[in-house]
């Protein structure tokens, strides 16, 4: 009977024992502050979702651990500033000297971007031949084209690279018009131009033979890409890749720049 008397007050006895909501909460609050302070910005943040996800209730310690979070986010944008800051100079000096071999075009009547074309790649000496015309837009995005002319619509489709035993094949969308004959060009963005450009720049040692397919499977044309272009086409690549990487970092130095204003204004007030 004793032991049934006493069971009831060891078990309340260790109730009392037991943290409360808010001590366990503190605890982890204390703990991801020792883990920023060490510089383990991505434990500490696990840290916080706990006390978030746990102890919904507990209001006040909730609120410190989301000023930790704002401090940790702080951190990172300093760490990712400066990252961009040390980056971005030799790039930009890079594409400064690849770029003279290019040239700038805008027709500022009609157009809002302007590219920039490698001087071997000259639209206007090529409107009865089939090739591929490539260029850097000023917004970084790489564009490039597939040009068809013959006597009769291909409505083309896709075109494959191939060199020694090597090929790819690149789609894109199709614009037709006939003038003295019927001329179609198959535009390829972003993506889709880099990865060509990319398998011209590995195999400018190599002859590249280009072949156009329209919709009709007898629809197809065959031609091979002359030492300049492949040359032209590599330097056009090497630009673009440039500029994407001048881009990304651009953008992470600027969201960069408002965290860090936005958690500075916030502490200011």
């Amino acid at each position: 009977m004793k032991r049934l008397f006493l069971l009831p007050l060891f078990v309340l006895y260790l109730a009392g024992c037991q943290p409360t909501d808010q001590e366990q909460a503190m605890a982890l609050v204390s703990e991801a502050q020792i883990l920023v302070n060490n510089g383990q910005w991505r434990q500490a943040r696990i840290v916080l979702d706990s006390i978030h996800s746990t102890y919904p209730r507990e209001i006040v310690q909730r609120r410190l651990a989301k000023a930790l979070e704002d401090s940790i986010t702080y951190l990172e944008a300093k760490r990712t500033l400066a990252y961009a800051d040390s980056m971005l100079p030799p790039l930009l000096e890079q594409s400064d000297q690849l770029i003279k071999t290019f040239r700038y075009e805008k027709n500022n009547k009609y157009e809002d971007k302007g590219r920039y074309v490698h001087r071997l790649l000259n639209t206007g000496d090529n409107t009865e031949r089939n090739f591929l015309q490539a260029y850097v837009r000023d917004d970084y995005q790489t564009i490039v084209k597939s040009y068809y002319y013959g006597h009769y619509a291909a409505n083309q489709k896709q075109i494959t690279l191939s060199a020694t035993d090597e090929e790819a094949s690149f789609t894109g969308s199709n614009h037709a018009f006939e003038a003295e004959g019927w001329h179609e060009i198959m535009s390829m963005e972003d993506d889709v131009a880099l990865q060509l450009l990319n398998f011209v720049s590995s195999h400018t040692n190599d002859r590249i033979r280009v072949r156009g397919e329209g919709k009709n499977s007898s629809n197809a044309w065959v031609y091979y890409l002359t030492d300049k272009e492949k040359n032209a086409l590599s330097q056009t690549y090497q630009l673009g890749f440039l500029m994407k990487d001048i881009e990304r970092l651009e953008q992470m130095s600027n969201t960069a720049q408002r965290q860090i204003g936005h958690y500075e204004h916030k502490k200011g007030n």
